[in-house]
C-alpha cells in the first residue's frame, strides 16, 4: 500500500517539474529567431524577470522538498544516497566550518 507521504512527495515533485517547465517556457517564447529576448519596455522586463525568478524559485523549493520527503519515506533502500550529501552539509553547519 502506498503511504501518505509518498503521495505528497509525488505530488510535491510533479508540481516543481510543472513549475519550472512553466518558467522555462514563459522565457522560450519571449526569446526571438535570433536567440535574443524581446520586451516592448523596461518595466516589462523587470516583471517578466521578477516572475520568471519566483517561478524557478518555487519550483526548485518543492521539487527538493519532494526529493527530501521520498528520500526519508525510503531511506532504507535508496533514499541514503539523496541523503547522504544532505546529512554531510548538516554537519558542516553544525560544525561551522
Amino acid at each position: 500500500m502506498i503511504s501518505s507521504s509518498t503521495i505528497t512527495g509525488v505530488i510535491l515533485l510533479a508540481i516543481g517539474a510543472v513549475l519550472a517547465f512553466k518558467a522555462r517556457k514563459r522565457r522560450f517564447d519571449r526569446i526571438n529567431t535570433f536567440g535574443v529576448e524581446y520586451f516592448s519596455s523596461y518595466l516589462q522586463k523587470l516583471r517578466a524577470r521578477t516572475f520568471d525568478g519566483v517561478i524557478s524559485f518555487a519550483a526548485i523549493l518543492l521539487l527538493s522538498g519532494g526529493l527530501l520527503v521520498l528520500a526519508f519515506e525510503f531511506e532504507s533502500s535508496w533514499g541514503w544516497l539523496v541523503l547522504l550529501p544532505v546529512y554531510a552539509y548538516m554537519l558542516f553547519i553544525l560544525i561551522g566550518l
